[in-house]
């Protein structure tokens, strides 16, 4: 019935005459009909409780949707690696203790108390930056070491440091250890034996079957990596101590050598050969004497 009068009412106001008077006082009436009018709209009732329920199954939904989420793709967060330690890695070096400064491992000799070197676990971002950051001047990547790894020599140029070497190791595709060692605070012999025997607790080595070699510093001579420091004296005399070292040993260095470009040998006498480099700078005479090798170094173009 009430939509019947409302119906009645709009069609009395569509036949309004061209008097205002006579349009203002039918707009009044279908106004007070309109207003006195009561809805059939049902009011919005709120329940709390409805609300509880639908906040409570959407936490849910969501949190279940996130942990699926998490577990498919963990998240990385920088500041939470794991911390190294003495326990993270372990290698054939004597006398050598470490101590914890901040985020990374200052590395010693008993008995001194300045650092020859530094453990840091670091991203890749960070690598990066440090070498981009520094002045290196070799770039070599070591394939058949324990690791897989990346080899750089920064020209320090400080009081008691000449080179700094970094060696990066990668772990994950994010994460990195980067070990730093100071020459001549540690030899060039002992850095390689360092990394030539480091085994990580996280990550299984590889030994390599062949014999290994690498160069000291900036020079062109290769060096067994096995090899430690005895002696080096002034007068250009460096003694090695080579376990194992044998006549097929010696005889393999010697081939090894021959295949490198820099250097012809002179002469040979049994476990003794002379080499020279080919700009004729350099003249090298390597002995094998039981375990001991030693290298004497000579300069024939150098003004005394």
């Amino acid at each position: 019935m009430e939509n019947k009068n409302f119906e009645e009412e709009w069609e009395l106001l569509k036949q309004v005459g061209s008097t205002d008077t006579q349009k203002e006082a039918i707009r009044k009436r279908i106004q007070g009909t309109i207003l006195n009018q009561p809805s059939k709209t049902r009011g919005f009732q709120f329940h709390p409780w409805k609300s509880i329920i639908a906040a409570s199954l959407l936490i849910v939904i969501l949190g279940g949707s996130l942990f699926m989420l998490i577990e498919d793709h963990p998240l990385q967060n920088p500041t939470s690696s794991y911390t190294i330690d003495n326990a993270s890695f372990s290698w054939k070096l004597d006398d050598v203790t470490s101590e914890k400064a901040g985020g990374k491992l200052e590395l010693y000799h008993k008995n001194n108390p300045i650092p020859f070197g530094t453990v840091t676990e670091v991203t890749e971002k960070e690598m990066n930056t440090t070498i981009k950051s520094k002045s290196m001047f070799v770039e070599r990547e070591l394939e058949n070491f324990p690791y897989k790894s990346n080899m750089y020599i920064e020209h320090v140029k400080m009081q008691d440091v000449v080179i700094r070497y970094y060696f990066f190791v990668p772990m994950t595709a994010e994460k990195w250890i980067q070990f730093t060692f100071d020459y001549p605070k540690l030899e060039y012999a002992e850095i390689f034996r360092a990394m030539s025997t480091l085994e990580l607790k996280e990550k299984k080595p590889y030994h390599s079957t062949e014999q290994l070699y690498v160069n000291h510093g900036y020079g062109s001579m290769i060096y067994p990596v096995e090899i430690e420091s005895i002696s080096i004296t002034a007068n250009n005399i460096e003694v090695y101590r080579w376990e194992g070292a044998s006549t097929k040993e010696y005889n393999q260095y010697v081939m090894k050598l021959l295949q490198n470009r820099y250097w012809k040998q002179e002469s040979r006498d049994g476990l003794s050969s002379t080499f020279a480099s080919v700009d004729g700078n350099e003249v090298i005479t390597i002995t094998l004497n039981g375990n001991e090798l030693t290298y004497e170094y000579f300069y024939p173009n150098h003004e005394e």
